[in-house]
């Protein structure tokens, strides 16, 4: 029997060739003035390419007003009709159908981006963001009519279809939400009145198209962590309105600082708010779209199941676009899998970061997702050190038909990939680093276990091109007696190599101190938590950082910000505290996870005495994973 993945589909008018639908993502690919660019049409030509029946093009505002990201797409006018239609072509090229979404940011939208002060249903604030003022009844009307009028201008630029972005705290759910919608008139107060707004939206949209062309809305089916927040029940509501109203198809999300979606898990979960699409399903008769972090083979179940009619795959495809090709041709092992580090995510909230990048797939926004250009000349390349970087660089050399070796002075691939899986909540991690040996083995790469790398052994290899991806050496911090007292890595102790007793100290509170007490603490250990800085975590993102100190503070994790350490010893650490006391705090051990400096040694030995020498990845400074894959990729390229 046929995957019904892989069946044909209708929305509305609308034929797709299969049931997978890419999501919307805000890439911030397009122009500060919010035209498409190459590197747009880049990353959708690469999905389209990669086999999903429907692209949704991200949220696009509507109206200047509207604009909540930088670099965010716009329909706001006439001028941008020809670069969307660019973009819509490049996704017919290749047998998709195109959708765009119709955004518009509400209370959310950034004076700084827009120069005017944000709108809303009622004057709340979302968080820290800029009280809002209220629309009058007028200005609601002339926003309906700019929806419409994108609409139009996306019929114009060739989209098979819109979809009305009603979900995630914009303008339309900041109308659904009885949490942001306190408003007393017809737009406020019942269900009823407060899906007016979606309502007049699909109408006014239904009054400019016709009956026949694909419109539907994307919602939120609950509101999670929100007090007074949408339940399930209003959200069925809701949908059976937009139907009534000509919708032709829901897409079910979810929203709020508890969103399941939005958070890590202790083991992964597959499809984990898909309790919400099969609610909806069971209210309305036109399709429903399910997403979530949804596998392919979670899918397939929904759809057998009868819980959704299509499964929309987001950060899945910005892991790998070819998924829905890989998966169809029985190839699922040979799928990047995307590890939910939320790192996509953090990037559309860092001021230094134009554009969203992937941990794992190094290509994405670049333009190398059209594929890998085979080299010239195939060269003898050795790859030294079986980490990310070093796994990265022979896979993209090996592709490029480079004869590649690779040694690895432990018994096992991964570098720090290993002991970071182990980390709660991180199991994802373990599946990235084997999809990187099944690709290496795939390719032919010669490994080498146990091989300890020197500069003479590497000349007597005589390669063509060398690439150090050593990683780094733990630092131990200066402090008194350090040396004799019960001191171990903080890797260590993950891998299980060193055994803490029942009361630990953990010196460094970034990502990996904080990891390693997590896991004690889980093992039943009192752990303590200690850093001269002052902030806990601080360089881990904010999608998930508010969530990991959470889990810390449940878990009876102690913290301590601002010490100052005086003296180790086999009894314990003594610290001056921020607030100028001293204290003696016993500890069967002392974890040290107090930073890692670059191991360049080996690099610097052979620079200059080789045709080609490269460093990747934490050998060249200590970082995350996705700079340690983003080099490797640059220089499997280069070579």
């Amino acid at each position: 029997m046929k995957s019904r993945l892989y069946k044909p589909f209708r929305i509305g008018s609308m034929q797709l060739r299969n049931r997978i639908v890419m999501a919307p993502l805000t890439t911030q690919y397009a122009s500060e003035e919010g035209y498409v660019t190459g590197r747009s049409l880049n990353f959708y030509e690469a999905r389209a390419r990669g086999g999903a029946g429907l692209l949704i093009v991200e949220a696009t505002i509507i109206h200047p007003g509207g604009q909540a990201f930088a670099n965010q797409l716009s329909i706001s006018g006439d001028e941008f009709i020809s670069g969307l239609s660019d973009l819509v072509q490049v996704i017919h090229r290749h047998g998709a159908r195109g959708a765009i979404q119709l955004h518009h940011g509400g209370r959310v939208a950034k004076r700084e981006l827009t120069g005017m002060q944000p709108i809303a249903p009622s004057p709340l604030a979302r968080g820290k963001s800029e009280l809002p003022r209220e629309l009058t009844v007028d200005e609601i009307g002339e926003i309906v009519a700019d929806f419409a009028r994108a609409a139009l201008r996306a019929k114009e630029a060739g989209f098979d279809g819109v979809e009305i972005h009603g979900a995630h705290g914009y303008l339309v759910d900041q109308f659904l939400s009885p949490a942001a919608n306190k408003r007393q008139d017809s737009y406020g107060g019942s269900q009823r009145n407060r899906a007016r707004f979606l309502v007049e939206i699909i109408e006014a949209i239904r009054g400019e198209l016709g009956r026949d062309y694909p419109v539907w809305y994307r919602m939120n089916a609950r509101e999670y962590g929100v007090e007074g927040g949408t339940t399930l029940e209003e959200a069925q509501e809701t949908a059976r309105r937009a139907e009534e109203a000509g919708a032709d198809a829901v897409h079910v999300s979810a929203y709020g600082p508890k969103t399941p979606t939005n958070l890590t898990s202790p083991a992964f979960v597959p499809a984990v708010i898909e309790d919400l699409a099969e609610g909806i399903k069971k209210t309305v008769s036109i399709p429903v779209i399910a997403v979530g972090r949804i596998t392919p083979e979670a899918g397939e179940r929904m759809l057998a199941e009868g819980k959704a009619d299509l499964i929309a795959m987001g950060k899945a495809l910005l892991a790998d676009p070819e998924l829905p090709n890989k998966v169809a041709a029985g190839k699922s092992r040979d799928v990047v899998p995307c590890i939910v580090c939320m790192g996509c995510r953090d990037d559309l909230y860092d001021p230094d970061v134009v554009g969203i990048r992937c941990q794992v797939n190094a290509a994405m926004g670049r333009g190398g997702e059209n594929g890998i250009v085979a080299a010239e000349k195939p060269r003898r390349v050795l790859v030294i050190g079986g980490g990310p970087g070093g796994m990265e660089a022979a896979r993209v050399a090996a592709l490029r038909g480079h004869g590649v070796t690779l040694w690895e002075k432990e018994f096992k691939l991964g570098g720090q990939l290993i002991p970071a899986a182990i980390a709660p909540h991180k199991d994802r991690i373990g599946a990235f680093t084997a999809y990187l040996e099944a690709q290496l083995k795939k390719l032919g790469v010669r490994i080498e276990l146990g091989k300890e790398a020197t500069a003479d052994a590497v000349e007597e290899f005589q390669p063509e091109a060398v690439v150090v991806a050593m990683g780094a050496r733990p630092l131990v911090p200066q402090i008194p007696g350090l040396g004799k007292a019960r001191a171990v890595q903080a890797v260590d102790v993950l891998e299980g190599r060193a055994d803490v007793g029942s009361r630990v100290v953990v010196i460094g509170g970034e990502l990996v101190g904080c990891e390693t007490a997590e896991f004690l603490a889980e093992k039943g250990r009192k752990v303590t938590i200690m850093r001269r800085g002052s902030e806990i975590a601080s360089k881990v993102g904010p999608s998930l950082r508010a969530f990991f100190l959470e889990r810390l503070e449940a878990k009876g994790v102690t913290l301590l910000t601002g010490v100052k350490y005086e003296e180790a010893s086999p009894a314990g650490l003594v610290i001056t505290t921020a607030e100028g006391e001293t204290k003696t705090f016993a500890a069967s051990a002392i974890v040290l996870a107090a930073g890692t400096i670059a191991d360049r040694r080996l690099y610097e030995e052979i620079s200059g005495k080789l045709p080609e020498v490269y460093a990747v990845g934490d050998c060249v400074e200590p970082r995350k994973i996705r700079d340690a894959v983003a080099e490797g990729y640059s220089v499997g390229l280069k070579i």
